[in-house]
């Protein structure tokens, strides 16, 4: 049985959710995977990684895979390394949603720990194409391998006849439900949550998760709700709970809370940009909207909000998608695949050196 080992220093978003999901998709798949979660620090420095790994780390697993920040460290144990690029943090159109201490950090040393991954392993994994894309321009490596980031549709699921919960959010009486879901920051587009709000019938509310960044002042918005940071079961509950997820971030590798609402039979009003458009299918399960057009995301707010049939297409269509391309089916077999060749490979390079 193939014997990957993961290794994941514990993050602030996303990443640390796709690893999960990976982990559980390649035991699907018949894998026999092990996760190695490590402390936060060693996203920063991940030179001292080799120094807490098993001893015995090449007799035990025939694969190791990290993250692009960290998956250079991961080279000298004589096994074939992976590295999975979520997105990249010199990416032109993050730049002017972070901070000065950020771009920094961003161009002298992260931008290093992703060219140095890149470059040294044998696998590179795209969870988009808009990601391939950038790997591309940025660091020259073209034979990357698309895998798109997956969830467990099994878990997240549509309520029963697609029809709206009431017990996953807190009370309220309003005529439609909005739900965000990320972290506080610009780049996920909550500044523009409030300008949103005011251009909505007094009817429409909003939740919206805490995350693992920004701060929390309160909410901005007297129709703005926050629900903390919900785990796996509260977050399937607010996705079956609300109508519509509004999700107008600036910029994504990929776009797992889409991806979750969509399994939950829920439509999706978010951005044109990087890769929601892969996620997403404009007039079918959602709507796409540029970025920042904060009136344009409000009148496809207010299109599905006052057409319920209109929601339970667009949910239904939306939960096909993601079962299709995005369950944990189709990430645990593109992982044995992968791996199945990676490995094949090493094999025969190492019998053609025998025979040399």
């Amino acid at each position: 049985m193939l014997r990957p080992l993961y290794v994941s220093p514990l993050g602030r978003g996303g990443v640390d959710f796709g690893i999960q999901n990976i982990t559980r998709a390649v035991q699907g798949a018949g894998l026999s995977p092990q996760l190695l979660r490590l402390p936060e620090l060693y996203n920063f420095l991940p030179i001292l990684i080799p120094h807490t790994l098993p001893a015995d780390v090449a007799r035990r697993f025939d694969i190791v895979q990290g993250r692009s920040r960290v998956a250079f460290s991961l080279r000298g144990y004589g096994l074939p390394v992976v590295t999975t690029v979520h997105h990249l943090t010199t990416d032109p159109a993050l730049q002017p949603y972070s901070s000065l201490a950020q771009r920094l950090f961003y161009r002298l040393v992260e931008s290093r720990y992703d060219g140095l991954s890149i470059a040294y392993a044998d696998a590179v994994v795209c969870v988009s194409r808009y990601t391939q894309r950038m790997v591309e321009m940025t660091y020259g490596r073209r034979d990357t391998v698309l895998i798109y980031d997956g969830i467990d549709t099994d878990v997240f699921v549509p309520p029963p006849n697609m029809a709206r919960r009431d017990d996953g959010l807190p009370p309220s009486n309003a005529r439609i439900r909005l739900l965000f879901v990320g972290n506080r920051t610009r780049r996920k587009g909550f500044d523009l949550l409030p300008r949103i709000m005011d251009r909505l019938p007094d009817d429409y509310v909003l939740y919206y998760t805490g995350g693992f960044q920004g701060r929390d002042a309160g909410p901005p918005h007297p129709r703005m709700i926050p629900i903390g940071s919900p785990d796996r079961a509260g977050l399937v509950a607010a996705y079956q709970s609300c109508d519509i997820l509004l999700f107008p971030s600036r910029l994504e590798g990929f776009g797992i809370a889409p991806a979750e609402a969509l399994a939950c039979g829920r439509p999706v009003v978010t951005t044109n940009v990087a890769a929601l458009p892969e996620v997403v299918d404009d007039g079918q399960n959602g709507f796409l909207v540029a970025r920042d057009d904060v009136t344009g995301y409000a009148e496809k707010v207010r299109t599905l909000g006052e057409d319920a049939a209109l929601r339970r297409r667009f949910g239904e269509h939306g939960r096909e998608k993601v079962v299709a391309n995005f369950g944990y089916g189709p990430l645990g077999e593109g992982f044995k695949r992968l791996y199945t060749r990676l490995l094949d490979r090493e094999g025969a390079e190492g019998a053609k050196a025998q025979r040399s």
